[in-house]
């Protein structure tokens, strides 16, 4: 009975919140967004309470640094020194995830997001940005998948946490700069994010151009089920690979 209770109210608890959150994201679109349509033809982020029914635990959304993506890959479009979104992944404290199936990626279902997708989403080594985003959807997307979550919805919440994560401006509070050949602490860039964000998960490549050093590639924060921020559990997490010393460059 006591137990019954504690799951009420924690359900209550996150409707809560994500109502909170959801007025806060639908001012911020009002405010910063051009939309094509008029608010009304946007289901935007309503009906996310009723997540907590999928099974699966947490989301992870996954950061590109785009200069290490394009150190060791020929980029078919301009990159900049920034974050962008790689990815949102269903995740799971008791079993690795794997690909989920669904409905189909189709372009107008985004339509009215496109401009902030190829923005904040953009594809740099496949020419064209649709098909990061269909392979996005196809192979995690579909696991969010529900009668009231669809593809629209999956891409506004990755756009959406994005939003409210700024590692770069996290970092550069911290004292840590991206800087060509300068290396940093692994524990100190993991301490900066983790003083806004919760603990994140880091993944590293190896520069060609400085000797095969490891170099920030990745970043994934971790999020619960009520929309916030938490720390990344090790795991069945994919972001392996980062030594104690790492190159965050800016080119």
């Amino acid at each position: 009975m006591l137990m019954a209770k504690k799951k009420s109210l924690f359900i209550l608890l996150c409707i809560l919140m994500l109502n909170l959150l959801i007025g806060d994201a639908l001012n911020g679109l009002e405010e910063n967004i051009a939309f094509t349509e008029s608010k009304n033809d946007h289901p935007s982020f309503y009906g996310l309470e009723r997540m907590k029914e999928v099974p699966f635990d947490y989301y992870q959304l996954v950061l590109q640094w785009q200069p290490a993506t394009c150190s060791n890959a020929i980029c078919l479009r301009p990159w900049s020194s920034r974050f962008s979104i790689n990815g949102l992944w269903a995740a799971s404290y008791s079993r690795p995830i794997g690909r989920c199936t669904g409905n189909g990626f189709l372009q107008q279902n985004i339509t009215s997001i496109r401009k902030e997708l190829d923005e904040d989403w953009p594809s740099l080594v496949i020419s064209a940005n649709p098909a990061v985003w269909s392979e996005a959807w196809n192979l995690q997307g579909t696991c969010f998948e529900s009668p009231t979550f669809q593809i629209n919805d999956y891409f506004r919440l990755a756009l959406y946490l994005f939003w409210r994560s700024d590692v770069q401006k996290a970092l550069q509070e911290s004292g840590i700069e991206p800087i060509n050949g300068k290396q940093y602490e692994k524990s100190d860039i993991e301490a900066a994010i983790t003083k806004s964000f919760g603990k994140p998960a880091l993944r590293c490549n190896l520069n060609l151009k400085y000797l095969l050093q490891s170099q920030l590639s990745q970043v994934f924060l971790c999020f619960d089920k009520c929309l916030a921020h938490i720390d990344c559990p090790s795991k069945y997490s994919p972001a392996l690979g980062c030594p104690t010393k790492i190159l965050w460059n800016k080119t």
